[in-house]
């Protein structure tokens, strides 16, 4: 029988900490979901650990090991592996509240209903204390750009997307670059319908210090042309005029951090006159 939700954890080194992960999915008070873990070329014990899990028989796990390539690589990797309606994607130093997926899959039925790209939840410091934002309704059915962005709800969410929908529109993969922000794939998933926002905290993030969260900034130097696409991205007018200006700015900026001659950044950003007006501007950043 196929499963209505997969739960997809990339991971790469995290075998200290992927227990926590294990026991709320252990502790989880529906079981109708497979937990599949896509190992990015971890070099701890990982392997065993998961072997561990699967041996314990309490939920249905599925690994993959690949060879090192970022996180976004890993969920491309899972989502064309994953049988199930949906994916919940969950970092392996997270950990999830008791009734997370008895919550999503209560509500799954919208999305297929209202023929929706997918369902974004709250995400905590503790069960209690919302990361950034709550939504500014309950049950909110609206475009993920529109509610993200233009309304500027702040802060890290739980996402829960089709997984046809996400094997349709995979995150780009630039060689030589193993980073990539999600926000690269969610801002194009936009594009395929819109979303039901739910005022639930669901999933528990403790920001680690070897956390793509902390070191964020220089792995966008590091990686600029993926950085390059996900301001680009933001600069086309379905986004308010403050948006596509501020990430106008980081177009250009990670442009020049690519290594990218001016022509080069004028004529790829598909917003010339944008671009060429704030030039000065994202070369002093």
């Amino acid at each position: 029988m196929t499963t209505t939700l997969t739960i997809l954890t990339p991971t790469y080194n995290r075998a200290y900490i992927l227990p926590k992960l294990y026991a709320s999915l252990v502790e989880q008070t529906n079981k109708h979901f497979d937990w599949m873990v896509v190992d990015d070329g971890s070099t701890d014990n990982t392997e065993q650990l998961i072997s561990e899990f699967i041996a314990d028989g309490k939920i249905n796990i599925v690994y993959i090991k690949q060879k090192n390539g970022g996180k976004h690589r890993a969920l491309n990797t899972g989502a064309q592996s994953i049988n199930s309606d949906y994916i919940f994607i969950v970092d392996s130093d997270d950990y999830l509240t008791n009734d997370a997926i008895d919550i999503i899959l209560e509500n799954s039925h919208y999305l297929k209903e209202k023929n929706l790209m997918g369902m974004t939840l709250l995400r905590g410091y503790a069960p209690d204390k919302v990361i950034g934002e709550k939504y500014p309704e309950d049950f909110m059915i609206k475009n993920f750009n529109q509610v993200r962005y233009n309304m500027g709800i702040k802060g890290d969410k739980a996402e829960v997307v089709s997984t046809k929908i996400f094997r349709e529109t995979p995150f780009p993969e630039i060689p030589g670059e193993r980073f990539m922000s999600e926000g690269v794939a969610w801002k194009q998933l936009a594009h395929k319908g819109d979303s039901l926002f739910i005022n639930k905290i669901v999933y528990i993030t403790e920001y680690l210090e070897d956390g793509l969260t902390h070191s964020g900034r220089l792995l966008l130097i590091k990686n600029p042309l993926g950085a390059m696409l996900n301001a680009k991205l933001a600069m086309t007018k379905e986004f308010s005029f403050k948006i596509r200006e501020k990430n106008s700015l980081l177009y250009i900026a990670y442009g020049f951090f690519a290594k990218k001659k001016v022509r080069e950044i004028i004529t790829e950003s598909g917003q010339r006159k944008l671009v060429r007006v704030n030039l000065l501007f994202g070369w002093m950043i």
